[in-house]
């Protein structure tokens, strides 16, 4: 979750504006501000979203910190709500009703984000949230992986970022111990570590430092400062030595001292029977439906309502997948030649369609997609990597998208790729470069850039509308595979990994409610009928990530029916592209509440129209 920094104000674009009401001009600035002050001076987002942050945004990062822990105050709390005080009164300035498209969308992206960090900062168990949701510790490596990610996704422009992330590097000697200040203060708190969480942990990190300098940030580090054009050999020779040296005596001591100092924080719980929330009773219920709300955009929540909805959801989808086993059974005796085919392409033996490479795959998919999508303006270049091995065996993503600087045209679109969960398997490789790419997430957001999309819109999307859109056309791309043709174990297949998509997400999120909202330990999961050992592995795959699977699994399920409903009420007069094309005309992350309100108007005008 991105905090708002109080301490970076308005950035001098409140009080000296005028009292009458603003227009787009004064919006942007507004917008602009919010944005530096959720990011406040965190060196890596601004490399990420910025190739230019002095010259777009007034932003200098000057000796960064790689993230410390710090307990929320009852003053950090009472800050933040000024703050967004502040913010709501210079948005209610705006005369709404007299903006563009562009700026409206805008302006509903700073009501979005004031209302889901004033929902946090008002909740009565505020200060509890920040150690409820903390990931500095979990079982994939808390924020010393990220520290791994960040390196990964760093960019070299120029010398001043080989400086600032020298400097994250260096800091995370000090940085990473500070981490056991969130276990004790959860220990203190009530909320202790649990054992499998501070073993999986200890396991993470003591792999990390066994590697010494094999390690692969060592070789890494160097390559990005050989392919750093803008450094003499000189330099170049003194930032790896200085790079080396900011890794063994920093990294790596903060890894062992991290790993040493978890030790004492053993034995609070030594058992997973219930999740980290449900032990929080009503303040994890509480962090639970916040989270709901801040990754949907729905203001107006009834949680059982929400779990009812999507059972009957897992009903119908699970039904569908049922229905295409058990046509495959049938296959088996009736042509057992297209079953070998079908079983081929499930346990990844044979590539669907023949693609077994990422760069074919995209070629292929950025074809498939014009019965998706509509063309963007310009084709982006596309690259592929591979996640480090240590990462990759703890990792839950089969592959990630990070965006391009949002001041940055017509710039390289990266892909990096789980080769551990991925190998083998290539028909799910092309759905997932599908999901990650086009028409998923890239897709998603280079639309956006190419209509103008804000700064602001990339810090604070809908995660449930971002996902749900690449889950949705994960399943638009099967549909259109199955329908375009003759081959039975390639219709079959498809048919499958369409039902099993929505039955696998629902499934998820149900499990995820049930264990993280309402309560549910491993006892009452067996009672239900789940075997103990699975019901065990639950509880402890989503303890640590709560709300998870809500983009995913209720993200996808609207999307589902907002299609859905379109084509019904529709007819032949729906067209797919034009829909989706309006339905990413806000942005690439609308809230769920406003996608409702674009698929309601783009029915009632293209009735209207005929």
């Amino acid at each position: 979750m991105v905090v708002p920094s109080a301490t970076c104000g308005l950035m001098g674009c409140s009080y000296d504006l005028p009292s009458y009401e603003y227009g787009a001009d004064e919006l942007n600035m507004l917008a602009d501000s919010l944005a530096v002050s959720l990011v406040g001076y965190d060196a890596f987002t601004w490399n990420v979203c910025s190739i230019r942050p002095e010259q777009s945004y007034g932003v200098t990062i000057e000796n960064p910190q790689w993230y410390t822990y710090e307990k929320v105050t009852q003053n950090d709390i009472y800050s933040g709500r000024m703050l967004l005080n502040l913010y709501k009164r210079e948005l209610n300035k705006v005369d709404y009703s007299a903006l563009g498209a562009a700026d409206a969308a805008t302006y509903r992206a700073i009501d979005y984000a004031l209302n889901t960090y004033n929902d946090y900062y008002s909740s009565q168990y505020a200060a509890q949230f920040s150690l409820m949701g903390g990931s500095f510790i979990n079982a994939t490596g808390g924020y010393v992986s990220d520290f791994a990610d960040t390196c990964e996704n760093y960019a070299f422009r120029n010398e001043n970022d080989v400086k600032n992330l020298l400097s994250l590097t260096v800091s995370t000697k000090d940085a990473f111990v500070s981490y056991l200040n969130f276990a004790d203060d959860r220990a203190q708190s009530g909320y202790p570590l649990y054992d499998y969480t501070i073993n999986a942990m200890q396991d993470y990190l003591d792999k990390v430092a066994k590697q010494g300098t094999d390690y692969y940030l060592y070789s890494l580090t160097e390559s990005m400062i050989d392919g750093a054009t803008f450094l003499s050999e000189t330099e170049k020779d003194r930032y790896k030595t200085e790079y080396s040296a900011a890794l063994t005596d920093c990294f790596m001591v903060g890894v062992r001292e991290l790993s040493q100092g978890l030790e004492s924080y053993k034995g609070n719980v030594e058992t997973t029977e219930e999740s980290y929330l449900t032990a929080y009773g009503n303040a994890g219920r509480a962090y639970y439906e916040w989270m709901f709300k801040q990754k949907t955009g729905m203001r107006n929540v009834n949680m059982y309502t929400v779990y009812n909805d999507i059972y009957q959801a897992y009903v119908v989808y699970n039904a569908g997948l049922q229905t295409a086993k058990a046509q495959a059974e049938q296959l088996e005796t009736t042509n057992k030649a297209a079953f070998d085919d079908y079983k081929a392409y499930k346990n990844g033996d044979k590539a669907l369609l023949g693609l077994d490479e990422p760069q074919e795959m995209m070629d292929y998919l950025k074809v498939a997609a014009k019965k998706i999508v509509p063309d963007l303006k310009s084709m982006p270049e596309i690259t592929f990597k591979y996640m480090d091995d240590t990462a990759a065996e703890i990792s839950n993503a089969l592959a990630y998208y990070l965006h391009s600087p949002i001041d940055e045209q017509n710039a390289t679109e990266r892909i990096t790729i789980n080769g551990y969960t991925t190998a083998g398997n290539p028909a799910e490789t092309l759905t997932v470069l599908a999901h990650e790419g086009y028409p998923g997430h890239l897709y998603a957001y280079v639309n956006a850039k190419e209509n103008g999309t804000s700064l602001l819109a990339t810090l604070v999307n809908c995660s449930a509308f971002s996902e749900g859109w690449a889950n949705y056309t994960e399943l638009a791309l099967l549909n259109n595979i199955a329908e375009e043709t003759d081959d039975v174990a390639v219709k079959l297949y498809c048919n499958e990994s369409y039902y099993a998509t929505l039955t696998g997400y629902v499934a998820s999120l149900l499990n995820d409610m049930m264990v993280n909202y309402f309560g549910y330990s491993v006892e009452d999961m067996v009672k239900l009928g789940e075997d103990r050992e699975n019901a065990q592995t639950i509880v402890e795959r989503l303890m640590e990530i709560p709300a998870a699977y809500v983009p995913y699994g209720y993200g996808m399920h609207v999307m589902v029916e907002l299609h859905n409903s379109a084509k019904a009420a529709l007819g032949e007069r729906y067209d797919e592209c034009e829909f989706n094309r309006a339905l990413l005309s806000e942005g690439f992350a609308p809230t769920l509440d406003r996608a409702k309100s674009i698929t309601s108007s783009f029915v009632s005008k293209k009735k209207s129209a005929a």
